[in-house]
C-alpha cells in the first residue's frame, strides 16, 4: 500500500483560534456586513481570518502573508478549497479597501457587540483608556477624513510618528468598543466623545440600562461629567492632585479625628492593604463622592522620588553644617542675624534641625614670634552650630501621604439593589488594569509588528483588525480560565502550576502539535496528528467544547 506524506503543517494553537472564531459566527457576520464580490476568488472573511491567524502566529507584513499561508493548513483553518496563492498582497489590499469603504469602525463594533451577546458578558461596568503605536511609513491619502498619522509625543515623551488606540472593555479585558484614532488626539477630547459612542453602541444592542464608566484622571472634566449623565452612565476616575476638591479631601483625611475604615485587601494573597475614607463635594455643578484611598504598597515611582528628596536634603544639610562651622562671626549680633536668615531658608521635610549660636574663646593668632613675657591675647568668635537628626515620624507621614490618592465618582451609594460603598468603588477602579494589559498585546511585536501598507485607510483597517484579534484572544483566555482552578491547575513549562494562565501560556502548551497530510493510493487526502495529545491538551480542548477534529 503506497501512502505518501504530502505535507506537514505546524498548526499548533491556530486551529483552536480558528474553531473559536467560527463558533462565534464571525465569518458569516463579516461576509454579511461586507458582501462577497462574485468576481473575487476570496471573501472578506477569508482575508480577515488570514490576517488574524497570522497575528497570532507572529505577525508578518502583508507582502509575506501568501508565503506564510503555504506553511499552514488554510483549508482547515479558513475554509475548504482555499488556495494559499489567492491570499496574495493585491487581494488582501483590495479587501482592506473594501472593509474601509464599508465602514471599518461599524464592522468591528458590530463584531464586538456580537461577541458580547454570544458570550453572555456583563455590561455593568466598562474600563476605558487610550494608547499610542509607533508607525514608520510615508502614508499618503487624498481624503481629509482619513486617519491622521501625525508626529507627537508618546507616553514616554518621545517624539514619534504615531496612531492612537482607544479601548473600552470589561474586567476580563474583552473590548466592547474600540477605535483607531489620530495620533495627536488628547484623552481629554477622547473621553467625552467615546462616552457618546459607547452609549450609541449599547442602544444598537438594545440595551438602555445604566452602566459605569471607569477611566484615568484625564476623564475628570466638566465635559466628561456632562456626557456621562447624557449617556445614562456613572463615572469612576482618579482625581488629579491639582484639583481644589482633591486637595481639600486629602487635607481633611489627614486630620486627627478622621475615621478611616478598617484595613482590607482586594487580592486573594500577597495583595496590598487598603484603608478608605469618604466625603462629598461638587465639581462644576455635579455632585460627586470623593474616596481617599491609602495603600500599603507605596507607588514605586513616588517611593523613588521620596528617597531622592531625602538623600538630597541630607546632603544639603551636611553642606550647611560644614559651611557654618568654618564661617566665624566677630560679634553676636551678626551671628544672630545669620541664624534667623538660616532658619527662614531651611525647611527640611525629613530632618529635625536645631541651630544655635555657639560662642568660642580662643587664642588670637598673630604673625611672627610673640615678644618675651607678653601675655597671650584671646578673641571671642561666634559660630552657627547645626544639630541634624533624621525625623522618622515625618518620613513615615510623607510615605503615608504619598500612598494616598482620591477617587471621584458619581455612582450612588446603592445601585441596582447593591451597596456601592467605598470599597466596592475601589475594587471597580482597580479593574482598570484589564484595559492597560490589553495595550501590552497591541504593542507586542510578536502580534502587531510594523505596519507596512501605503495608505492611512489601510493602516486604520489593520488597526481595527488588531482590536478584533485582541477580542478573540481575551475570549479564548477567559473561556480557559473558567475551568482551570487552583485545585486543578495546568502544568506549564518546568512543571510550573498555572491557575490563571495567560493566552500565551496556553499557546505554548500547543506549540509542537503538528498535522501530517497523507495521500492515500486512491488519491484521497487524510490528516493525522504526528503524536498523541497530552492530558492537559485534551483537557483544554474538552473545556472549550472541542476535540481532535479541529486538526484532522
Amino acid at each position: 500500500m503506497n501512502v505518501q506524506v504530502k505535507k506537514v503543517y505546524r498548526n499548533s494553537y491556530l486551529n483552536i483560534i480558528s474553531a473559536l472564531f467560527k463558533k462565534l459566527g464571525l465569518p458569516q457576520l463579516i461576509d454579511h456586513l461586507v458582501p462577497v464580490d462574485p468576481q473575487c476568488q476570496t471573501r472578506v472573511s477569508d482575508a480577515v481570518q488570514a490576517i488574524l491567524y497570522n497575528v497570532f502566529d507572529g505577525r508578518q507584513a502583508l507582502v509575506h502573508l501568501e508565503h506564510w499561508a503555504q506553511e499552514v493548513d488554510c483549508e482547515k483553518l479558513i475554509r475548504p478549497d482555499l488556495h494559499p496563492s489567492w491570499l496574495n498582497d493585491d487581494a488582501l489590499a483590495r479587501h482592506l479597501d473594501r472593509l474601509y469603504e464599508a465602514g471599518i469602525h461599524n464592522v468591528i463594533s458590530t463584531c464586538l457587540i456580537h461577541i458580547y451577546r454570544k458570550e453572555g458578558l456583563s455590561l455593568r461596568a466598562f474600563h476605558a483608556d487610550t494608547t499610542d503605536k509607533t508607525v514608520y511609513g510615508a502614508y499618503e491619502s487624498a481624503s481629509l477624513e482619513a486617519l491622521q498619522i501625525t508626529h507627537g509625543y508618546n507616553r514616554h515623551h518621545r517624539w514619534q510618528k504615531q496612531i492612537g488606540f482607544g479601548l473600552v472593555g470589561n474586567e476580563d479585558g474583552i473590548p466592547f468598543y474600540g477605535d483607531v484614532h489620530d495620533g495627536n488626539l488628547p484623552d481629554k477630547t477622547w473621553n467625552p466623545e467615546v462616552l457618546s459612542r459607547v452609549h450609541e453602541q449599547l442602544k444598537q444592542a438594545k440595551i438602555e440600562d445604566e452602566w459605569i464608566y471607569v477611566a484615568d484622571s484625564a476623564a475628570m472634566m466638566k465635559e466628561t461629567l456632562a456626557q456621562t449623565k447624557a449617556a445614562n452612565a456613572f463615572l469612576i476616575t482618579r482625581g488629579p492632585s491639582s484639583l481644589r476638591i482633591v486637595k481639600t479631601a486629602l487635607a481633611e483625611a489627614d486630620a486627627e479625628d478622621t475615621t478611616w475604615s478598617d484595613p482590607f485587601t482586594l487580592a486573594e494573597r500577597n495583595g496590598a492593604t487598603y484603608r478608605v475614607w469618604e466625603t462629598a463635594s461638587t465639581y462644576e455643578g455635579h455632585p460627586v463622592r470623593l474616596i481617599v484611598v491609602e495603600s500599603s504598597a507605596l507607588d514605586q515611582r513616588k517611593g523613588k522620588t521620596l528617597e531622592k528628596e531625602r538623600t538630597k536634603e541630607a546632603e544639603l544639610l551636611r553642606e550647611e553644617q560644614a559651611r557654618w562651622e568654618r564661617h566665624p562671626f566677630s560679634c553676636r549680633e551678626d551671628a544672630e542675624q545669620a541664624l534667623a536668615s538660616l532658619k527662614a531658608s531651611l525647611r527640611p521635610r525629613f530632618h529635625r534641625v536645631e541651630a544655635a549660636v555657639e560662642e568660642i574663646v580662643r587664642l588670637k593668632k598673630r604673625r611672627g614670634r610673640p615678644k618675651k613675657g607678653a601675655e597671650p591675647e584671646v578673641e571671642t568668635l561666634y559660630f552657627l552650630h547645626l544639630d541634624v537628626e533624621f525625623d522618622q515620624d515625618a518620613w513615615e507621614q510623607a510615605r503615608r501621604k504619598a500612598s494616598r490618592f482620591v477617587l471621584v465618582t458619581t455612582v450612588p451609594k446603592e445601585w441596582k439593589g447593591q451597596p456601592m460603598d467605598a470599597q466596592e468603588i475601589l475594587k471597580l477602579y482597580k479593574g482598570q488594569i484589564s484595559v492597560e494589559m490589553n495595550f501590552a498585546f497591541l504593542k507586542d511585536p510578536f502580534f502587531t509588528d510594523e505596519i507596512y501598507v501605503k495608505k492611512p485607510e489601510r493602516v486604520a483597517v489593520l488597526g481595527y483588525l488588531f482590536l478584533l484579534a485582541l477580542a478573540i484572544y481575551r475570549v479564548f483566555q477567559r473561556r480557559v480560565r473558567q475551568f482551570i482552578t487552583p485545585e486543578h491547575p495546568l502544568k506549564g513549562p518546568g512543571g510550573r502550576k498555572l491557575t490563571r494562565p495567560t493566552g500565551q501560556a496556553i499557546f505554548q502548551l500547543f506549540q509542537y502539535v503538528n498535522v501530517v497530510l497523507f495521500k492515500l493510493p486512491d488519491g484521497r487526502i487524510q490528516r493525522s496528528l504526528d503524536r498523541s495529545l497530552t492530558p492537559d491538551q485534551r483537557r483544554i480542548l474538552q473545556g472549550l467544547g472541542l476535540d481532535e477534529s479541529i486538526y484532522v
